[in-house]
C-alpha cells in the first residue's frame, strides 16, 4: 500500500512538474505518516533549490499538505465530540467533518429552545489554524455564509462553539465534549 501512495505522489508530482497539475484530493492525503507528507513537500521543494518561483499548483500542492501536516500534528481533534442535547461533530482525517442535526438552539440568555423542525445535518471540510497565542483553531466551513469556528484555548477534552468568521464571532452556546 506504501509503495502505491509513493507511486502515486511522485506520479503526482511529475504531472505537476510538466504543468498539467491539477490538485490532489485531500482524501487521497489519508493514512499517509508525517515523515511521508514532510518528504513529499520536500520534494517539491528541493526542485527550486536554486531560488526559482514555485508555480501556482506547486504552491496550493505545498499548502495543501502543510495543511494535513498540521492535522496530524493535532491528532486529538479526529473523532467524536457531542453537545449534551445530543448534537455531533465527526472530525476526520482527510479534512472532512460531518456536523449532525441539531434539535434546538440557544437564545441570548443561554436557555435551549428546542426547535421543529431540526436543523439538518451536513458534510462540510475542516481547517486547523492558530490564533494570535499559537493555541488550535479549527474553522469548518458553514452550509451558508458563516463558518463554525472552534477555538481550542488549554483544554482538549471540550470546546465552545462559536459561529461567525474569524475576525467577529458570536457564541452559540454549544458545548461540544470530546467522546472518548
Amino acid at each position: 500500500m506504501r509503495r502505491f501512495l509513493l507511486l502515486f505522489s511522485c506520479l503526482y508530482l511529475l504531472a505537476v512538474s510538466c504543468g498539467g497539475g491539477k490538485i490532489i484530493d485531500p482524501a487521497s492525503l489519508r493514512g499517509l505518516s508525517q515523515t511521508e507528507l514532510q518528504q513529499m513537500r520536500e520534494e517539491v521543494l528541493a526542485r527550486h533549490a536554486d531560488g526559482s518561483a514555485l508555480s501556482d499548483s506547486e504552491t496550493e500542492y505545498v499548502e495543501q499538505i502543510r495543511e494535513q501536516e498540521r492535522r496530524l500534528e493535532n491528532a486529538w481533534v479526529f473523532g467524536e465530540w457531542r453537545e449534551r442535547h445530543g448534537a455531533r461533530l465527526i472530525f476526520r482525517d482527510d479534512g472532512s467533518v460531518s456536523v449532525g442535526a441539531r434539535g434546538g438552539a440557544y437564545d441570548e440568555l443561554g436557555v435551549y429552545k428546542f426547535v421543529s423542525p431540526e436543523v439538518p445535518s451536513f458534510e462540510s471540510t475542516w481547517t486547523l489554524i492558530y490564533d494570535t497565542q499559537g493555541k488550535p483553531v479549527v474553522v469548518v466551513a458553514g452550509p451558508g455564509d458563516t463558518d463554525l469556528i472552534y477555538p481550542f484555548g488549554s483544554s482538549r477534552t471540550s470546546v465552545r462553539e462559536r459561529a461567525g468568521d474569524l475576525q467577529e464571532s458570536s457564541e452559540t452556546g454549544c458545548l461540544f465534549s470530546k467522546v472518548q
